[in-house]
């Protein structure tokens, strides 16, 4: 038991420190994607760090799997370089309990993943949906950026050359807006003031734009049919409340909802969402025999062609799951080829090589127990 708490710890320990590098490179492009997006106002800042942490568990249920290849064949393969393995299996150590030990940590990393794949993931995501819907029913005056004009959903274009007061209250503000006549023929009004401010009408949802001291002209395009209106404060309904129709996708969709249906789409995104917890399990099996190193070999060795079998793989994933979507493959079929050809794989390396062979060829023979 002290031995297995020692594997367990060193390899956690690593897949800690290769997760958290990879989620923070992935992460970081993600973060630049949504900064790019508030800065060119089609995104309000106040969403920013919301969808940031929405987008943990589906990058999660990615980097682990291959956090975890890649910390077996690390802890180990130092193991291996500095003789650790040798003297354990001169202590009577058996290589089968080194494959039981590691595939039981497996099973706790492919939970975690599980728990990930089938149900955080779809959650977060369709939360996802649901804010950049919000998004688009309100007009938020949180994206506007001096000097540029904006369009807002209906048409509107608004202008301001500053921002004062935390970004709340504009300062020379243009405002243009396709509005219908009593005669049932499109019109523009022009709104021009030398300040403004948004206000949500609490009891309707509805959002207006005040405008104050400007003036408003309105008119026909090629026409001389031109009306002014000065004012001191005058209020402009930029969007009002409406039920959010929001249409999710399969990837948003509850684990419930694609289970046992008869849609190939959802089908392949089930055997997509299982498939991810399985794969921790295939490639652990993968990952103990190619871990095997010798001591003047270096533990990084085997290190990037596992890094390649492990994209292969994910590959392979991603590639039938689309031919099962596209009805070029039938979904009894599915992912489970994938899973079965690296099964394979596993199966052949062990056999090939077994782990005894592995602790032999290390320079310290053991006995058997």
């Amino acid at each position: 038991m002290i031995l297995f708490r020692y594997l367990v710890r060193e390899v956690l320990l690593t897949l800690t420190a290769v997760s958290a590098v990879l989620l923070l490179i992935i992460l970081g492009g993600r973060f630049i994607g949504l900064f790019q997006d508030v800065a060119e106002g089609s995104l309000s800042l106040d969403f920013l760090w919301t969808l940031l942490l929405l987008q943990f568990p589906s990058v999660l249920e990615l980097i682990l799997p291959l956090g975890f290849f890649l910390s077996v064949m690390l802890t180990y393969g130092r193991l291996y370089q500095e003789n650790e393995m040798g003297v354990l299996m001169a202590c009577g150590f058996s290589p089968n309990r080194l494959l039981s030990y590691t595939l039981m940590t497996g099973l706790l990393v492919a939970s975690v993943v599980a728990s990930f794949s089938l149900w955080l993931t779809p959650w977060s995501e369709s939360r996802v949906a649901q804010i950049l819907e919000e998004q688009k029913q309100r007009v938020d005056f949180s994206t506007i950026k001096p000097g540029r004009f904006q369009e807002f959903s209906g048409g509107q274009v608004v202008y301001t050359e500053e921002l004062t007061d935390s970004n709340t209250r504009m300062h020379t503000v243009f405002l243009s807006q396709e509005i219908t006549g009593d005669d049932g023929q499109k019109r523009t009004a022009v709104f021009k003031a030398e300040q403004g401010y948004q206000y949500l009408d609490a009891t309707t949802g509805s959002r207006y734009l005040v405008l104050e001291n400007g003036s408003r002209t309105e008119g026909r395009a090629g026409s001389g049919d031109f009306s002014l209106l000065t004012f001191g404060r005058y209020a402009v309904r930029m969007s009002e409340r409406k039920a959010a129709t929001i249409s999710y996708k399969v990837r948003q969709m509850p684990t419930s909802a694609v289970w046992n249906s008869d849609k190939v789409e959802h089908q392949a995104a089930f055997q997509w969402r299982i498939s991810l917890p399985l794969m921790v399990i295939v490639v652990t099996m993968i990952a103990v025999p190619l871990s095997y190193v010798r001591p003047r070999q270096g533990r990084f060795a085997k290190l990037f062609p596992a890094i390649f079998l492990h994209i292969f793989y994910l590959s392979g994933l991603i590639s039938v799951q689309g031919m099962i979507e596209k009805g070029k493959l039938d979904p009894a079929v599915g992912l489970w080829v994938v899973h079965g050809v690296f099964l394979m794989i596993a199966a052949y390396l062990l056999l090939k090589e077994p782990v005894a062979n592995m602790f032999k060829s290390s320079g310290l023979r053991g006995q058997e127990v």
